[in-house]
């Protein structure tokens, strides 16, 4: 499942498996494997419009908008559609591609040798350029110890030679060579909370509206947290007896289940168990690679039990992308302060401090610091971290920053690899065209989007074998247009964690949903699975792939899984990051 273009067209470098989208319009070939709906197409003159991913719009408008943006010579039209969606636009005099928002559907591109390159998967961007799928040491250190630092890699993808344009990249191609350009959101400051409101209703509606009009069977993720259950609610009110699915390991409890029954009421709510089979890290070394590391690798198991529990042949609903958007990051205390609001910050600190038993001068001493912390001094300051990492715990505290840090995972880098991250880190420091123009808050909840978008997509992968495609509305570009508009100090309150999400849902979502403070977690299955699999986990990462490559020192890896056997703190996001790593150098 794939698509490939290729700018002057060269059919000779496509594989057979491969084929042309048009018969009579060269420059784009598909593999078969996709959902029906996911691939779409429209011709107007000599220009081809291929769109790919969730798109609402019937096909007379898609003609229409083509026929529109071909005679003004304005593809860049071409984003307006409900839904989540790239867009191509292949032309005799070139190419262009319009990257979804969210970065759900990314494209990989590669110029060289008077031609360009692009597609749906790196691997198959590489192999038609003529590349050898080379791992990036750099794009795979950053993505597992320093993900949350974009600048240290920018677009730069997971093989050497290989670019990759993520949420809202646009990529022109034509004869006089090939730009790449960033479309992002930004808050609009006239945008009140009442606007977002109104906004985000519509949106959500309409997102949800337009699933249940595709004609194909509709199931929903319902944990009972905001995000899940906002959207099955929706969809059972035009949908009677639409089908639930919520959680629960009765070993290691995520406490999602009480929260989701409390709130089912009449709805048809069935429980997907977890067992001793389906702990994290089981199977693990099974696991079929993906076109890029999958850190839900090691959730596989319990990925498959849901997804066969669903069954084939329908669309599934989940909240993915909502925390990015709904949820200011900690760094938004720092946005407050350097521009002066005062009375602001001293209501969210001292709220802040409360919920985490944390002292308000800390908080308003760490929220002055951020606000006078450039974006040169921060990248220099991860470099000395990462040069003489020390065995630090990252916690909320960290993030009322520009990013939190690598933390004590530092320790598990091998020389080389810490003084390479180190190098980006400095160059990123002295290169200034990497340095983002605006809030601290809005550049971290932008990055965070797009991860969910990569989140998103290898779901999507994972699930296509099993005939399920996952939907998530909230990356829709309506969603993401109303919640991006509304200013991050605009989305907190005392009283609820989402209270942008609350007033949207009014009257659509019982309200007692949006009084739960905490959120499933799952950590608490990560440990038992890390208990019950030590032995294999230790085995593999003593001639681990990632060992090889020098990424990290195995033993240093191996102490950290014997210390979680005792109940010692884990950073079990790096280290999962890290076996994604490990399941895709060794699959490919």
């Amino acid at each position: 499942m794939s698509f490939v273009g290729v700018f002057p067209p060269a059919a000779d470098r496509v594989p057979a498996r491969l084929v042309p989208v048009w018969s009579d319009r060269p420059g784009l070939w598909l593999a078969d494997g996709w959902h029906p709906g996911e691939v779409r197409t429209a011709r107007h003159r000599d220009a081809g419009l291929l769109v790919l991913g969730q798109c609402f719009a019937d096909d007379a408008r898609l003609l229409a908008d083509l026929r529109r943006a071909v005679d003004e010579d304005r593809p860049g039209s071409l984003t307006r559609w409900p839904g989540c969606h790239t867009v191509v636009v292949v032309r005799d005099s070139g190419v262009t591609v319009l990257v979804d928002q969210a970065g759900q559907y990314p494209v990989f591109h590669r110029t060289g040798g008077g031609r360009v390159v692009f597609g749906s998967h790196g691997a198959t961007t590489a192999a038609v350029a003529g590349l050898p799928a080379t791992p990036d040491r750099s794009t795979l250190l950053a993505g597992v110890f320093c993900p949350d630092v974009p600048a240290l890699v920018g677009d730069r993808s997971v093989l050497v030679g290989v670019r990759r344009l993520g949420g809202g990249g646009v990529l022109t191609v034509d004869r006089s060579g090939t730009r790449t350009a960033a479309t992002d959101p930004v808050p609009d400051r006239s945008t009140t909370f009442a606007d977002g409101v109104d906004e985000l209703r519509a949106a959500l509606d309409a997102a949800v509206a337009a699933r249940l009009a595709d004609g194909r069977t509709v199931t929903a993720d319902f944990s009972g947290g905001m995000d899940s259950t906002s959207l099955a609610f929706l969809a059972a009110r035009h949908a009677p007896g639409l089908r639930l699915f919520a959680y629960h390991h009765p070993d290691a409890p995520a406490h999602d289940l009480e929260h989701a029954r409390r709130y089912a009421g009449d709805l048809r709510l069935e429980i997907v168990t977890g067992t001793r089979e389906t702990l994290s890290y089981q199977g693990l070394f099974d696991v079929a690679a993906g076109d890029e590391p999958d850190p839900a690798a090691v959730a596989s198991a319990r990925a498959a039990l849901r997804l066969g529990r669903i069954g084939a042949g329908g669309l599934h609903l989940g909240g993915e992308g909502a925390d990015a958007l709904l949820v200011p990051p900690p760094s938004y205390l720092g946005d407050l302060a350097r521009h002066g609001w005062w009375r602001g910050l001293a209501r969210d600190v001292f709220a802040a401090s409360r919920a985490r038993n944390l002292s308000p001068t800390t908080v308003f001493r760490r929220s002055l610091t951020a606000a006078g912390t450039s974006t040169s001094r921060a990248l220099r300051g991860l470099k000395t971290r990462l040069e003489h990492p020390r065995p630090h715990v990252v916690q909320w505290l960290d993030a009322i920053s520009r990013w939190p840090g690598p933390g004590a995972a530092a320790l598990w880098l091998t020389p080389r690899a810490r003084r390479e991250l180190a190098g980006l880190a400095d160059e990123a420091a002295r290169d200034r065209a990497r340095h983002p123009v605006g809030d601290m808050a809005d550049h971290t909840a932008l990055h965070d989007l797009r991860t969910a978008g990569a989140v998103q997509r290898r779901l999507v992968e994972t699930a296509r074998p099993y005939g399920v495609w996952p939907h998530a509305p909230f990356l829709d570009a309506d969603v993401i247009r109303a919640c991006t508009r509304v200013a991050a100090h605009l989305k907190v309150s005392v009283e609820t964690r989402k209270p942008l999400l609350r007033a949207a849902m009014a009257d659509r979502v019982p309200d007692a949903v949006f009084t739960r403070r905490d959120k499933g977690d799952y950590t608490g299955e990560d440990y038992l699975g890390l208990r019950v699999h030590a032995s294999t986990l230790v085995r593999e990462l003593r001639r681990s792939a990632v060992a090889d490559l020098d990424l990290v020192d195995p033993a240093a890896v191996i102490e950290a899984v014997d210390r979680a056997g005792t109940g010692a703190p884990v950073p079990f996001p790096v280290l999962n990051r890290l076996l994604g790593v490990e399941v895709w150098l060794r699959g490919r």
